[in-house]
């Protein structure tokens, strides 16, 4: 009788177990809360859950596997997420135009922290020593002002940029003129053919002086020479826009 008594004791879980079960059901209650908490960023969820099924897609063959064809970053802007949205919608077409007209290796688009960068890059701008658009920008250009002009509120400035060959006519007396010179048509352009407020519109010249790579060959320089389009969505609390 006793030792039946003592199997009967031994049954059932240790008494510590129910302090670690207590402790595990409080911290199971403060992730909640700090999840409850939190802002789930609904793009940057699907890239994170697209990239976990493309790494169990030999496990788990009930689900189909995602192929993430083209990374696309949320900017962190001030705003609403219709900004944020109509930010990446404006990359993607933008990125579409450029396919359109086969010029993907001269222009670049990418969504940045701010909003939207494109770099459009020589030959296809201007030609050496020139300012005026070619033509063969035109129709593409044309396509991004009317791309980037829709969202209200958003500052739009380009820069101008050339190499390290130096440069002394009338009109250029150096690469600061020149590059000024690119920028500001390109601003006249949107506003006057793209239909953008020029209160929107800024034109920086920063000469040769600020190069992607070293200006030691022709096939450098000609990286060098480009024009590049901020699209900028941050506000400032004061009402102001950067």
């Amino acid at each position: 009788m006793a030792r039946k008594k003592k199997e009967e004791q031994a049954k059932g879980a240790p008494a510590y177990m129910s302090t670690w079960g207590d402790m595990c059901t409080l911290l199971l209650c403060f992730f909640v809360m700090l999840l409850a908490m939190s802002t789930i960023d609904p793009a940057k969820f699907h890239v994170a859950a697209s990239s976990f099924q493309n790494a169990f897609s030999g496990v788990l063959e009930s689900h189909p596997s995602i192929l993430i064809s083209e990374e696309i970053l949320i900017p962190r802007m001030g705003g609403d997420e219709q900004n944020k949205r109509m930010a990446i919608d404006a990359t993607r077409r933008i990125r579409r135009t450029i396919r359109r007209e086969g010029l993907e290796d001269a222009i670049k688009v990418e969504v940045t922290e701010s909003g939207i960068a494109i770099k459009i890059a020589d030959p296809i701008g201007f030609d050496l020593g020139c300012a005026e658009i070619k033509p063969e920008l035109i129709s593409t250009l044309y396509e991004i002002a009317k791309t980037i002009g829709v969202v209200d509120g958003t500052l739009i400035r380009v820069e101008g940029h050339t190499d390290d060959l130096p440069i002394r006519t009338v009109r250029f007396p150096s690469n600061w003129e020149l590059s000024a010179a690119r920028a500001l048509n390109v601003v006249k352009f949107m506003a006057e053919r793209g239909g953008i407020d020029p209160a929107r519109l800024s034109a920086v010249g920063y000469g040769e002086f600020r190069p992607l790579v070293p200006n030691t060959s022709q096939e450098n320089r000609s990286i060098n020479r480009r024009i590049e389009i901020y699209v900028d969505y941050i506000q400032r609390n004061d009402g102001f826009q950067w």
